[in-house]
């Protein structure tokens, strides 16, 4: 498949005309984040089974028309490990995709493989190799070569057709409805990026006093906005353990922040005194406004001993229906279930596992074992399941 490569508005809103009107669209794109704020768009790749073309956001002034279809129209958009391609949306559409399906996701759904790489997806579902020479390459530089255009056209190509097959797997599965359960809740996710406490995920954090969180929290927001003034990464800008360490240290003035070790570079005693500000407003948040430690003794070893036993049923249980353990649950997932079954006494909101397909895959299981209503042993240890459920009398 040859790759028409698109520079001019008149071209664009063609091929969009054409897209719109299309059963389905393969959509990539390729961007350039270790420099910005936020990853910036260097080319977008589409295919259906007429039209392949490859758009060169650089030149092509007004894209609307595209996010247009993304967001509001019909057409299923097929991606593959899609995250990116969603943010891209809420940030030029201002609204999430409408009708998104990621292939990533499906083959976790039909493989104890996720996230599977496109390349090893390619192979095993077409039988096909593509190449991977560009992966590294910059895509912001102009002008683009010909080797550059049919790698970026190979990345959508195939994604039609392994759409197709996945689909008439997963409806003879039953899991059609699971699928696109986790491609709106993979929407939810990243449309909950921008309301999550970030700073909570800081190096250590988990340990830090009320005190040290108001600190992280000012020094959180504090290098966002400083980030994006001077469009860097925000880590690059000032990086995650020196910033754990100041919400440790809580230094009042530049020459305590200074004793700091990293925090000599010139850039960041550029910004010295507003840093020190930003540590002063966490130490001066009244009591009653600190922000809670979460988590905080959540985990005791009665937990982690039933986490240690619920983690085996849940990977047996995921080879026994030949599902990706790692799209079902991490660790954490089961660590929540735990303490929410034991601790919590099951009181709503309800853990991942307790939601939609999991509980059907594992939860409800999971849950009947914590209950002792169902026991298990070993029944074949050279199986690739090789435990045996048993459910237990009621006492009578």
């Amino acid at each position: 498949m040859s790759a028409t490569l698109i520079t001019t508005q008149r071209e664009f809103d063609e091929l969009c005309s054409a897209l719109r009107s299309a059963p389905a669209v393969a959509f990539d794109t390729e961007f350039v984040s270790e420099k910005y704020y936020k990853p910036k768009l260097c080319l977008m790749q589409f295919a259906t089974d007429e039209v392949a073309a490859v758009v060169d956001p650089l030149a092509v002034p007004d894209l609307s028309a595209w996010w247009t279809i993304m967001a509001e129209a019909e057409t299923p958009i097929i991606v593959h490990g899609g995250r990116e391609e969603i943010r891209f949306c809420f940030r030029y559409a201002g609204a999430r995709p409408k009708n998104l399906i990621d292939v990533q996701i499906s083959e976790g759904l039909l493989t104890r493989t996720f996230p599977a790489s496109y390349k090893n997806l390619v192979q095993r579902v077409m039988g096909k190799s593509v190449d991977s020479l560009q992966t590294r390459t910059d895509w912001e530089h102009r002008p683009l070569s010909d080797d550059q255009i049919e790698y970026a056209l190979e990345d959508v190509q195939y994604l039609p057709r392994i759409w197709e097959r996945q689909r008439e797997q997963l409806t003879h599965l039953g899991r059609t409805d699971w699928a696109m359960g986790e491609f709106e809740h993979l929407v939810d996710a990243v449309a909950a990026e921008s309301d999550r406490e970030g700073w909570r995920r800081l190096p250590q954090a988990n340990r830090f006093s009320p005190r040290e969180l108001a600190v992280a929290r000012e020094l959180w927001n504090w290098r966002e906005h400083y980030a994006q003034t001077i469009d860097r990464p925000a880590r690059v800008a000032f990086r995650d353990d020196l910033m754990t360490e100041v919400a440790r240290r809580r230094p009042r003035t530049v020459r305590d922040l200074n004793s700091t070790r990293g925090l000599q570079r010139r850039d960041y005693q550029r910004v010295a005194d507003e840093i020190v500000a930003a540590v002063a407003a966490g130490l001066e948040l009244p009591d009653d406004l600190l922000p809670p430690r979460q988590n905080g003794g959540k985990t005791t070893q009665h937990d982690d001993v039933l986490t240690k036993l619920t983690s085996l049923v849940l990977a047996d249980r995921c080879a026994q229906m030949n599902i990706a353990l790692s799209l079902v649950g991490t660790t954490s997932d089961v660590q929540d279930f735990v303490h929410w079954h034991v601790t919590e006494r099951r009181r709503p909101p309800a853990p991942e596992l307790m939601q939609g397909w999991r509980a059907t895959v594992c939860g409800d299981l999971l849950h009947e074992i914590l209950d002792g209503r169902v026991t298990f042993r070993v029944h074949n240890p050279k199986s690739g399941n090789p435990l045996r459920y048993e459910r237990q009398e009621a006492p009578g």
